[in-house]
Protein backbone atom coordinates (compact mmCIF):
# COMPACT_ATOMS: atom_id res chain seq x y z
CA UNK A 1 0.00 0.00 0.00
CA UNK A 2 1.33 3.39 -0.92
CA UNK A 3 0.53 6.80 0.51
CA UNK A 4 -2.54 7.32 2.60
CA UNK A 5 -4.81 4.30 2.69
CA UNK A 6 -7.92 6.36 1.93
CA UNK A 7 -10.13 3.42 0.99
CA UNK A 8 -9.20 1.47 4.11
CA UNK A 9 -9.97 4.57 6.18
CA UNK A 10 -13.36 4.98 4.48
CA UNK A 11 -14.16 1.34 5.27
CA UNK A 12 -12.82 0.87 8.78
CA UNK A 13 -13.48 4.28 10.36
CA UNK A 14 -17.30 3.85 10.44
CA UNK A 15 -16.87 0.26 11.66
CA UNK A 16 -14.61 1.33 14.53
CA UNK A 17 -17.00 4.18 15.34
CA UNK A 18 -19.84 1.66 15.39
CA UNK A 19 -17.93 -0.55 17.83
CA UNK A 20 -17.27 2.48 20.05
CA UNK A 21 -20.98 3.36 19.97
CA UNK A 22 -21.90 -0.23 20.80
CA UNK A 23 -19.73 -0.13 23.92
CA UNK A 24 -20.96 3.30 25.01
CA UNK A 25 -23.38 1.61 27.40
CA UNK A 26 -27.07 1.00 27.84
CA UNK A 27 -29.97 3.35 27.10
CA UNK A 28 -28.98 5.42 30.12
CA UNK A 29 -26.15 6.70 27.91
CA UNK A 30 -28.34 7.13 24.82
CA UNK A 31 -27.22 10.73 24.29
CA UNK A 32 -23.57 9.67 24.33
CA UNK A 33 -24.36 6.95 21.77
CA UNK A 34 -26.16 9.46 19.55
CA UNK A 35 -23.33 11.98 19.60
CA UNK A 36 -20.67 9.31 19.08
CA UNK A 37 -22.66 7.94 16.15
CA UNK A 38 -23.05 11.40 14.63
CA UNK A 39 -19.32 12.08 15.03
CA UNK A 40 -18.51 8.72 13.43
CA UNK A 41 -20.93 9.27 10.54
CA UNK A 42 -19.66 12.80 9.85
CA UNK A 43 -16.05 11.59 10.08
CA UNK A 44 -16.87 8.82 7.63
CA UNK A 45 -18.25 11.36 5.16
CA UNK A 46 -15.34 13.76 5.66
CA UNK A 47 -12.70 11.08 4.98
CA UNK A 48 -14.57 10.16 1.77
CA UNK A 49 -14.36 13.71 0.40
CA UNK A 50 -10.65 13.48 -0.60
CA UNK A 51 -11.62 10.59 -2.87
CA UNK A 52 -13.82 13.00 -4.81
CA UNK A 53 -11.32 15.86 -4.94
CA UNK A 54 -8.34 13.65 -5.83
CA UNK A 55 -10.15 11.41 -8.31
CA UNK A 56 -8.95 11.89 -11.89
CA UNK A 57 -11.77 11.19 -14.38
CA UNK A 58 -9.32 11.22 -17.30
CA UNK A 59 -7.44 8.16 -15.99
CA UNK A 60 -8.59 4.73 -17.08
CA UNK A 61 -8.69 1.90 -14.58
CA UNK A 62 -9.06 1.80 -10.83
CA UNK A 63 -7.70 4.53 -8.58
CA UNK A 64 -6.56 4.71 -4.93
CA UNK A 65 -5.56 1.06 -5.26
CA UNK A 66 -4.47 -0.77 -2.10
CA UNK A 67 -3.04 -4.27 -2.32
CA UNK A 68 -1.81 -6.47 0.50
CA UNK A 69 -1.62 -10.26 0.72
CA UNK A 70 -4.31 -11.84 2.87
CA UNK A 71 -4.53 -15.62 2.34
CA UNK A 72 -1.50 -16.21 0.15
CA UNK A 73 -1.96 -19.97 -0.30
CA UNK A 74 -5.19 -19.28 -2.23
CA UNK A 75 -3.99 -16.02 -3.81
CA UNK A 76 -6.60 -14.03 -1.87
CA UNK A 77 -5.62 -10.42 -1.31
CA UNK A 78 -6.86 -7.36 0.52
CA UNK A 79 -7.27 -5.55 -2.79
CA UNK A 80 -9.18 -2.27 -2.97
CA UNK A 81 -9.77 0.29 -5.69
CA UNK A 82 -12.51 2.52 -7.06
CA UNK A 83 -13.75 3.82 -10.37
CA UNK A 84 -16.18 6.69 -11.03
CA UNK A 85 -19.28 4.65 -10.22
CA UNK A 86 -18.01 3.26 -6.93
CA UNK A 87 -16.78 6.75 -5.96
CA UNK A 88 -20.32 8.11 -6.28
CA UNK A 89 -21.76 5.14 -4.38
CA UNK A 90 -19.31 5.68 -1.50
CA UNK A 91 -20.12 9.40 -1.31
CA UNK A 92 -23.85 8.66 -1.36
CA UNK A 93 -23.50 5.96 1.30
CA UNK A 94 -21.42 8.07 3.69
CA UNK A 95 -23.71 11.09 3.31
CA UNK A 96 -26.84 8.95 3.77
CA UNK A 97 -25.35 7.49 6.96
CA UNK A 98 -25.23 10.99 8.45
CA UNK A 99 -28.90 11.46 7.50
CA UNK A 100 -29.84 8.09 9.02
CA UNK A 101 -28.24 9.00 12.35
CA UNK A 102 -30.03 12.36 12.37
CA UNK A 103 -33.35 10.79 11.34
CA UNK A 104 -33.18 8.30 14.20
CA UNK A 105 -32.12 10.89 16.78
CA UNK A 106 -35.50 11.09 18.54
CA UNK A 107 -37.44 8.34 16.75
CA UNK A 108 -35.29 5.53 18.16
CA UNK A 109 -35.72 5.52 21.93
CA UNK A 110 -34.79 1.93 22.83
CA UNK A 111 -31.47 0.21 22.20
CA UNK A 112 -30.17 3.44 20.74
CA UNK A 113 -26.51 2.42 20.83
CA UNK A 114 -27.17 -0.87 19.06
CA UNK A 115 -29.23 0.87 16.37
CA UNK A 116 -26.63 3.51 15.66
CA UNK A 117 -23.79 0.97 15.78
CA UNK A 118 -25.59 -1.31 13.33
CA UNK A 119 -25.90 1.49 10.78
CA UNK A 120 -22.27 2.57 11.16
CA UNK A 121 -20.99 -1.00 10.72
CA UNK A 122 -23.36 -1.43 7.78
CA UNK A 123 -21.99 1.77 6.21
CA UNK A 124 -18.39 0.61 6.53
CA UNK A 125 -19.16 -2.82 5.09
CA UNK A 126 -21.05 -1.28 2.18
CA UNK A 127 -18.02 0.86 1.43
CA UNK A 128 -15.99 -2.35 1.46
CA UNK A 129 -18.36 -3.90 -1.07
CA UNK A 130 -17.96 -0.87 -3.33
CA UNK A 131 -14.14 -0.95 -3.07
CA UNK A 132 -13.32 -4.68 -3.15
CA UNK A 133 -11.34 -5.85 -6.16
CA UNK A 134 -10.84 -9.40 -4.90
CA UNK A 135 -13.82 -11.76 -5.19
CA UNK A 136 -13.23 -13.38 -1.79
CA UNK A 137 -12.88 -9.98 -0.11
CA UNK A 138 -16.06 -8.81 -1.83
CA UNK A 139 -17.87 -11.90 -0.57
CA UNK A 140 -16.71 -11.33 3.03
CA UNK A 141 -17.81 -7.70 3.00
CA UNK A 142 -21.13 -8.69 1.41
CA UNK A 143 -21.87 -11.40 3.98
CA UNK A 144 -20.90 -9.33 7.01
CA UNK A 145 -22.97 -6.43 5.66
CA UNK A 146 -26.08 -8.61 5.90
CA UNK A 147 -25.70 -9.14 9.67
CA UNK A 148 -26.49 -5.55 10.78
CA UNK A 149 -29.24 -5.40 8.15
CA UNK A 150 -30.85 -8.49 9.68
CA UNK A 151 -30.81 -6.96 13.15
CA UNK A 152 -32.09 -3.59 11.92
CA UNK A 153 -35.06 -5.32 10.31
CA UNK A 154 -35.67 -7.78 13.15
CA UNK A 155 -35.37 -5.36 16.09
CA UNK A 156 -36.49 -1.98 14.78
CA UNK A 157 -38.73 -3.03 11.90
CA UNK A 158 -42.48 -2.65 11.54
CA UNK A 159 -45.34 -4.74 12.92
CA UNK A 160 -44.25 -7.92 11.09
CA UNK A 161 -40.54 -7.44 11.72
CA UNK A 162 -39.75 -11.03 12.71
CA UNK A 163 -41.45 -12.40 9.60
CA UNK A 164 -39.57 -9.87 7.47
CA UNK A 165 -36.26 -10.70 9.15
CA UNK A 166 -36.68 -14.44 8.61
CA UNK A 167 -37.66 -13.89 4.98
CA UNK A 168 -34.68 -11.59 4.51
CA UNK A 169 -32.40 -14.23 6.03
CA UNK A 170 -33.71 -17.01 3.78
CA UNK A 171 -33.48 -14.95 0.58
CA UNK A 172 -29.97 -13.73 1.35
CA UNK A 173 -28.87 -17.23 2.37
CA UNK A 174 -29.92 -18.65 -1.00
CA UNK A 175 -28.35 -15.75 -2.88
CA UNK A 176 -25.13 -16.00 -0.88
CA UNK A 177 -24.79 -19.73 -1.54
CA UNK A 178 -25.26 -19.18 -5.27
CA UNK A 179 -22.72 -16.33 -5.20
CA UNK A 180 -20.20 -18.47 -3.29
CA UNK A 181 -20.61 -21.33 -5.79
CA UNK A 182 -20.05 -18.87 -8.64
CA UNK A 183 -16.88 -17.49 -7.02
CA UNK A 184 -15.56 -21.02 -6.41
CA UNK A 185 -16.36 -22.00 -10.00
CA UNK A 186 -14.42 -18.99 -11.30
CA UNK A 187 -11.52 -19.80 -8.97
CA UNK A 188 -11.21 -23.42 -10.08
CA UNK A 189 -11.72 -22.47 -13.73
CA UNK A 190 -8.92 -19.90 -13.53
CA UNK A 191 -6.57 -22.47 -11.94
CA UNK A 192 -7.06 -24.77 -14.93
CA UNK A 193 -6.25 -21.88 -17.31
CA UNK A 194 -3.49 -19.87 -15.57
CA UNK A 195 -2.86 -17.79 -18.69
CA UNK A 196 -6.16 -15.90 -18.25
Amino acid sequence: MTGLALLSTVIWLPILAGIAVLFSGSDRNADIARWLALAGAVAGFVVALPLYFQFDPTVQGMQFVELAPWIESYNINYHLGIDGISLLLILMNTFTTVLVVLAGWKVIDSRVGQYMAAFLVLSGMMNGVFCAMDAALFYVFWEVMLVPMYFIIGVWGGPRKLYAAIKFFLYTLVGSVVMLLGILALYFHSRKRPGL
